[in-house]
């Protein structure tokens, strides 16, 4: 896992939030899950559907919900795991920011003020939070 880090170096208080994003071509839906982790207690879950979009606009949306959820519980310093390369790769080094460009402002914004460490984790290969992660986002993209 590699480390990437945006905004200031601080005590990150032990919140760890995986994030992920599934795709039903059926349903023509995504959805986003995420999961918080504090301290190696799972703090709180969410996942919800989305309708239309793509795989790549459900990875965005999870990574501004968990955001947001975030700062509105006072989390400023954490650490988002994502086993999606398109997000780790427009956040960190800005690839690939011709598509979704309007979700990705609207996490550009939802990040400002948060120090964030993004980190990469292989999808499917066994992390426990990543695959509760990808089974909550699958279950919103077929419901």
């Amino acid at each position: 896992m590699k480390d990437l880090l945006i905004g200031k170096k601080n005590k990150m208080k032990n919140l760890v939030i995986y994030s992920d994003g599934a795709y039903s071509s059926l349903r023509n839906q995504g959805g986003w899950a995420f999961v918080a982790i504090q301290n190696n207690i799972k703090i709180h879950s969410s996942f919800f559907p989305i309708e239309g979009g793509t795989n790549n606009v459900a990875e965005i949306q999870s990574c501004i919900e968990a955001c947001s959820w975030a700062k509105k519980n006072n989390y400023n310093e954490f650490t988002l795991i994502t086993d999606s390369q398109y997000v780790i790769g427009a956040i960190t080094r800005g690839n690939k920011r011709n598509k979704n460009i309007e979700l990705l402002a609207k996490l550009d914004k939802t990040i400002e003020g948060l120090t964030i460490i993004w980190k990469h984790v292989h999808g499917h290969f066994g992390d426990k939070y990543n695959e509760l992660c990808d089974v909550l986002a699958v279950t919103a993209s077929q419901s």
